[in-house]
């Protein structure tokens, strides 16, 4: 058990997902310049933060964990925003990058090194929680998803995002073999990630059933890793588009 969770540590520490948006530009790691197109990147293509930002503010209170907060900076978003933020991530390299990140904007955080599904944190502890695009490269979501609703108080809200079965990224990547997470996988000596598990909207829905209430969205066609194709796509076209056959499903759900 322990060397599967050394795997997924070395595989995320290599791997910096956020650096998509760094593709082609010749920037130091952790400059102002590297967190200031991380930046942008994630307001650009994320479109749907502001639903989640005001679902969890909503809430009961503003302790919030985030499970995979990889290099801080939506947990710093959320703090910019009036919560109490606390990150855990399995990746050592990540919390080193966030402890940076959050340092150089002034963000006070919580950065623990933990696995989504052996929180060490007691029950009912948290208001909310948000995880997204973590949970589905664990070896047991099942588990993430129950850990979460452990630490969460009564009436606590969380916001995850899984990728979504019947979208139109997993038919391309599927069909022409294309690596979920890591572009490099496809060279000699490359690899993936160890688990990138999609769901179906019923799957998700039976993941959450111990929830008091649950809300699934389908958002995000495609993004960064689909330019210039997403810069092409008219804006009404796009929505449409996520909607339908979206890679991401939004789950909006209480204790």
């Amino acid at each position: 058990m322990k060397d599967i969770f050394k795997r997924i540590d070395d595989y995320w520490s290599s791997q910096r997902n956020n650096e998509i948006y760094l593709r082609g530009k010749d920037v130091e790691r952790g400059s102002e310049e590297y967190w200031t197109i991380i930046e942008s990147a994630r307001s650009r293509y994320i479109y749907y933060f502001d639903d989640i930002l005001t679902f969890l503010k909503n809430g009961i209170g503003v302790k919030l964990l985030e499970v995979g907060c990889g290099m801080g900076v939506d947990l710093a978003y959320f703090i910019r925003h009036g919560f109490e933020g606390t990150g855990v991530d399995l990746s050592r390299e990540h919390l080193k990058l966030a402890e940076k990140y959050c340092i150089l904007r002034g963000i006070r955080a919580n950065l623990l090194h933990q696995n989504a599904e052996q929180l060490t944190f007691p029950e009912n502890y948290f208001d909310c929680a948000y995880s997204l695009g973590v949970l589905h490269h664990t070896q047991n979501p099942q588990k993430g998803i129950d850990e979460i609703y452990r630490v969460l108080r009564p009436h606590g809200r969380c916001v995850v995002m899984l990728y979504h079965k019947y979208s139109l990224n997993n038919l391309v990547h599927t069909i022409f073999r294309i690596p979920f997470d890591n572009i490099e996988a496809a060279h000699p000596g490359g690899r993936d990630a160890d688990f990138v598990y999609r769901f179906s909207r019923q799957e998700t829905e039976k993941m959450f059933q111990h929830f008091s209430q649950v809300r699934i969205k389908v958002e995000y066609a495609y993004g960064a890793g689909w330019e210039p194709i997403y810069s092409w796509t008219p804006s009404f076209l796009y929505r449409i588009m996520s909607k339908i056959a979206g890679w991401h499903l939004l789950i909006f759900a209480q204790k």
